[in-house]
């Protein structure tokens, strides 16, 4: 990732990996997000969510909250509580670093109209080789 917005498009897509947070009442084994800059936008990328065998797609909207952060909002159609917030940040403890992890954050769900967000899982960016 650079200052303002994700990698290159010509560059593969970006896997972040989802661990479900406690109070989150949904089982999902499997569940990761690919993110992918378009050609056509630096403001935009196309989402994929994969929990399991099911995929949503949708374009989400990038928008750089403060320095090192990022927010990625949008909307998978068809799909309770749809609307989601993907905040990643590259603040990491020694810890996160021994890991291999790039980026932390969250991910939330609920009504983006009402406001109402909940933290369902913990997001994840990992440097290549670590698994």
């Amino acid at each position: 990732m650079n200052g303002t917005c994700f990698d290159p498009p010509d560059s593969p897509p970006m896997k972040v990996w989802l661990y479900p947070e406690e109070g989150w009442a949904r089982a999902c084994s499997n569940s990761h997000l690919l993110l992918k800059t378009p050609w056509w936008s630096r403001r935009h990328c196309h989402v994929l969510h994969v929990e399991g065998t099911r995929r949503h797609k949708t374009v989400g909207r990038v928008v750089v909250a403060r320095e090192g952060e990022v927010v990625v909002e949008g909307s998978f159609r068809g799909v309770a509580e749809g609307d989601f917030r993907l905040v990643l940040t590259s603040a990491l403890t020694p810890a996160d670093l021994r890991r291999g992890y790039l980026m932390t954050g969250s991910l939330e769900r609920g009504n983006r109209k009402q406001g109402t967000w909940q933290t369902t899982h913990l997001a994840v960016t990992k440097k290549t080789g670590f698994s």
